[in-house]
């Protein structure tokens, strides 16, 4: 962390003297350099893994802390897969007078790294900080949507600062590891992490009207995220596995899955595939009834294998071999032997109650509609949308590397579970006891038709979109407007501007201009004439 945190300063400094080709460079070695030294954790030796505690002096009660064992290990490897490939990406459009956004993912790499590794609250309420203010910098770009994403982020920020003043001062001199929270305390970490991530619908901040770079969007979706999951962890949160969460995420499965599937814009298109995504992850970490970090194990290491390959295949999805595209297909739904497939599993859960078959049957409609907006978006079945990002570069040799190391870890910890829950420092149990166990809790009438079922109707959905919808292009585009919900954040702004008046205009009354005394005056004027 401390040589990312200096190589981007160095970056910062010595811009001036660099060249362009050398400016793309030094990221990427910077970042390699770092991945090599945080791969030495990875053969730590065996027990609590490793630790630096601060004592505040004079008896103030609060610590610096920071902790590296397994389960940090696995998140940040994910944030330097993320991050290289992140700066590998082509595309990347720097500003005449700007530093490049770049040198801005070192830093941002860096306090990721810093929020996974913090060991007690006072340390993870400062790296939250460094972590959103550093996001804010990356989503400002373009500039018409800095104000949003400020905005949403510091909500983030004070949700997080405001959970442990709920939860009681002691918090500050405990140790994250499975604290419990009460319920005030749960709502806030729970909303923070949301917005974070970017889970419809709080997704608005990671949406631009311009275009952005790809790796400057994957950036945005990916390296915020995985820091907040793992941060969430560290908590005991009853409250996701309630009916009220679990329902608000079913509607956000859909509502980003239609936003994806009728959107004309093709990089809308493509920020709302991984939003769903977010969004699917998200609802399938509330269903699992595992327990410990079993229940985190199975959504953060697909989250990041998911949102890396989609990043990548963004690019380059025209000219990609059908291979290709039916194993970024199968990492983003979620096939056998991936890390998403258990999270079918979790989903499949719904169709066992009666409550929950309803919910069942929405999110089979959402995974039908998210493949049809996956198929429709770039070449499977062309139906004429714009391709804006203009995807002319060729993959280099080392951003088909990365993308190999990605799809081979993927790969791997969804084959062998067991060793990946070893990796993590936990006896492999149940449904990560062999590579044949997620198969075996599948149900065939739940888990394999969460999957395949789906699979087949978005595929027919895909393939007969024109002639299902000829002539409703106009309720198509208004389904998409409400399904992206730029009316709502139009309607807050809208609020806000009205009550920021009334404010105004109620304190030039009272205080600020002096109509104050007009005003009593006539008041006593109407008492002294209707007594």
């Amino acid at each position: 962390m401390g040589l990312l945190f200096g190589g981007g300063a160095l970056l910062f400094w010595g811009r001036r003297y660099l060249s362009a080709r050398v400016q793309q460079s030094l990221p990427v070695a910077w970042i390699i350099l770092a991945m090599l030294l945080w791969l030495r954790l990875r053969w730590m030796p065996p027990g609590a893994g490793q630790w630096w505690l601060w004592q505040a002096p004079l008896g103030l009660e609060t610590a610096l802390g920071f902790q590296w064992n397994g389960w940090t290990w696995i998140a940040g490897w994910l944030l330097f897969l993320a991050a290289l490939t992140v700066v590998l990406l082509p595309q990347w459009k720097p500003r005449s007078g700007f530093f490049p956004i770049q040198f801005w993912i070192l830093w941002l790499l860096a306090a990721a790294l810093l929020v996974v590794s913090a060991a007690t609250w006072s340390t993870l309420l400062i790296a939250w900080a460094l972590l959103l203010f550093f996001t804010g910098v990356v989503a400002g770009s373009p500039p018409r949507s800095a104000p949003l994403a400020w905005t949403m982020l510091a909500v983030a920020g004070l949700f997080l600062y405001m959970a442990p003043l709920f939860n009681g001062f002691g918090s500050f001199t405990l140790l994250l590891q499975a604290e419990t929270l009460n319920l005030q305390a749960q709502l806030l970490v729970s909303l923070a992490v949301m917005v974070v991530v970017g889970a419809y619908p709080f997704h608005v901040w990671m949406t631009a009207s311009a275009s952005r770079a790809p790796g400057h969007q994957l950036a945005l979706h990916v390296l915020p995220a995985l820091a907040a999951l793992h941060m969430l962890s560290r908590f005991d949160v009853p409250l996701l596995s309630s009916f009220s969460w679990i329902s608000f995420g079913i509607a956000g499965l859909l509502g980003s899955a239609i936003a994806a599937w009728l959107s004309e814009d093709e990089q809308q298109v493509w920020d709302f595939i991984a939003i769903n995504r977010t969004t699917w992850v998200m609802l399938a970490l509330a269903l699992s009834r595992d327990a410990s970090l079993y229940r985190y194990l199975a959504p953060l290491t697909a989250l990041g294998v998911i949102l890396i390959v989609w990043g990548v295949f963004r690019v380059h999805a025209s000219r990609s071999h059908p291979i290709f595209k039916l194993l970024t297909l199968a990492f983003l739904l979620g096939f056998p032997f991936t890390p998403g497939f258990v999270l079918n599993i979790h989903l499949a859960q719904l169709a066992t109650s009666v409550l929950g078959f309803p919910g069942w049957i929405l999110v089979l409609l959402s995974q039908t509609v998210f493949v049809a907006a996956f198929l429709r978006s770039r070449g499977v079945f062309a139906d004429g949308r714009q391709d804006i990002t203009g995807n002319d570069a060729s993959p280099s040799w080392r951003l088909t590397w990365t993308m190999a190391l990605v799809v081979a870890f993927g790969i791997f910890w969804g084959a062998f579970p067991h060793l990946l829950a070893r990796t993590v420092g936990l006896a492999p149990l149940d449904m990560y006891a062999n590579p044949l166990a997620p198969l075996r809790h599948a149900g065939v009438l739940t888990g394999w038709m969460t999957l395949l079922l789906p699979l087949l109707l978005g595929w027919l959905l895909a393939r007969w979109h024109q002639r299902l919808f000829a002539g409703l292009e106009a309720f198509t585009h208004r389904m998409a407007e409400i399904a992206r919900l730029r009316w709502l954040v139009r309607g807050v702004e809208t609020g806000f501007h009205y009550l920021a008046i009334s404010v105004g205009f109620a304190a030039d009354i009272l205080d600020g201009a002096g109509q104050f005394g007009w005003v009593l005056f006539v008041l006593l004027i109407l008492w002294l004439f209707f007594r």
